[in-house]
């Protein structure tokens, strides 16, 4: 645990690198092991996600194209670090609260430290967009992927703190800041450092993953059948959603990724609707 005013260091990321499997994949373990075991009132630093990520965007790059079924596996793990951000950001709210309740409801310096999953999936993007021009043909199958899985764990993370507690204040922000990310990153609009290419891919997969994880919630158990304030909750949070891909349909400078929102659109509101 670092001392007051310390930033808590991260573990080395350069053996993501290696030229060697085995030691590629001892250094993922001993990352993810870090990143589950850290505080959550220890949050990472925008710089250390974006080192992060761009460690384990060079493991991705180095894995073996050839054996599919391990490309995937690592790609959801990776993937599935937004479930632990999500995790590590509900635990400091809940001993934020928990410190506020003990110290007769004065107001807690948890509740002011940063989003660890904001500033996860923040870093994300911007190292996908930043590597996007250097990937090869062999190897952005793996990297579109990995966004596509980053996707679907995003939609799923807010998809069940809605259905976990629909009037929370905590779930519909976290909602909020999320749409934010991806309006701002891959669905921007007009934000030249985010490649066409970028937004043509996470169109294509836009409505899949989102209506694809609405239904995994819905199926979860969590959600009950009788229980409409629930599903009205969770149909609006996929509204809500769409609203990035709206604005990009408008405002795109690419008239490609114009009609690729529009598609996605009709996409939508024809699977809805039926």
């Amino acid at each position: 645990m670092p001392e007051n005013g310390q930033v808590e260091p991260i573990p080395p990321v350069k053996d993501l690198a290696s030229s060697e499997p085995s030691v590629r994949r001892a250094c993922l373990k001993t990352i993810i092991s870090h990143l589950t075991e850290r505080a959550a009132s220890s949050p990472l630093t925008s710089t250390q996600c974006l080192q992060l990520w761009r460690g384990l965007y060079v493991a991705l790059y180095m894995h073996d194209s050839k054996n599919a079924l391990s490309v995937q596996q690592l790609a959801a793990e990776l993937a599935a670090t937004v479930k632990l951000m999500a995790a590590k950001d509900e635990e400091a709210t809940s001993s934020g609260e928990d410190d506020e309740n003990s110290n007769g409801n004065s107001k807690s310096n948890s509740n002011n430290s940063p989003s660890w999953l904001d500033t996860w999936a923040t870093a994300f993007w911007e190292t996908i967009c930043r590597e996007w021009t250097t990937i090869d043909q062999w190897r952005m199958n793996k990297v579109l992927m990995l966004v596509r899985f980053f996707l679907r764990e995003t939609f799923n993370v807010c998809f069940t703190a809605i259905a976990n507690d629909t009037d929370s204040t905590n779930s519909k922000d976290l909602v909020l800041r999320q749409k934010q990310i991806l309006e701002t990153w891959p669905l921007s609009p007009r934000e030249r450092k985010v490649p066409d290419g970028l937004r043509l891919h996470v169109l294509d997969v836009w409505v899949d993953e989102l209506l694809g994880q609405l239904d995994v919630v819905r199926q979860s158990g969590t959600v009950d059948d009788d229980d409409n304030a629930v599903a009205a909750s969770l149909q609006q949070v996929a509204q809500d959603f769409m609203t990035p891909v709206e604005t990009i349909s408008r405002q795109a400078l690419s008239k490609g990724v114009k009609m690729r929102a529009k598609d996605a659109i009709q996409l939508f509101q024809e699977k809805t609707s039926s």
